[in-house]
């Protein structure tokens, strides 16, 4: 038998995708890959962050969930995922991509969505930013509103340090940018307890958060 320098071939078949189902990204996720790759690697590690963090057998709604890899990855290890946007491409590329039994996605405004209630944790990363300030109070109540007694909310946005950095197509749709301080002030007026933490490229950590690029808040008992 003539020996080979690997046995690639046998891997690749055995790895095969048995649905023959190609992942086929979206404008968005298209241009981050092509533009900006290392904001999928940052966002899908603050997706893993929160997954762990929730646990597993839960429900989760994902807001302003975009093309739903972070959704995918919160049914993935927690067991079920709603991701709910108001983009209709976004969405729509959202579904043709993942569509088992434990994910599922909702073309809607989340302040209009009237969906299920009680929620074990919402998720919501980068749409805080995009609120004007006199409608965050809505967007609060909304959560609280839909989520469980014991139900937890992780929230994370760019740091106000960040936007000396942020390209000006970045900067455009920022309304509500967040300091740590003043991050925690809102969280606490919706949540008895409330967790900070920091995050600089994939690296999510509870250090000096003046220097963080990206806040995340974990928000616990809502008031």
């Amino acid at each position: 038998m003539e020996e080979t320098k690997s046995n690639w071939a046998c891997v690749a078949n055995m790895i095969k995708d048995k649905e023959n189902k190609a992942i086929q990204l979206g404008r968005y996720a298209s241009y981050w890959f092509h533009k900006t790759p290392r904001r999928m690697l940052h966002s899908m590690s603050y997706y893993k962050f929160a997954s762990k963090l929730i646990g597993q057998s839960r429900r989760v709604l994902d807001v302003g969930c975009n093309e739903g890899l972070g959704t995918w990855l919160l049914a993935k290890e927690c067991g079920y995922a709603e991701g709910i946007d108001f983009d209709v491409e976004a969405i729509d590329a959202a579904r043709k991509n993942f569509s088992k039994e434990n994910i599922s996605f909702h073309c809607k405004d989340f302040i209009e969505f009237d969906g299920k209630q009680n929620w074990d944790a919402i998720t919501s990363f980068d749409v805080i930013e995009h609120i004007y300030p006199n409608h965050v109070d809505s967007f609060f109540f909304k959560i609280k509103s839909s989520l469980s007694t014991m139900g937890m909310t992780i929230i994370g946005t760019p740091s106000e340090i960040s936007q000396k950095f942020a390209s000006e197509i970045s900067k455009k749709g920022h309304v509500n940018i967040y300091s740590p301080s003043r991050l925690e002030e809102e969280m606490k007026k919706h949540f008895s307890y409330v967790f900070m933490f920091s995050a600089n490229d994939e690296i999510v950590h509870t250090g000096y958060p003046q220097l963080a690029h990206y806040l995340i808040t974990v928000g616990f008992k809502k008031r």
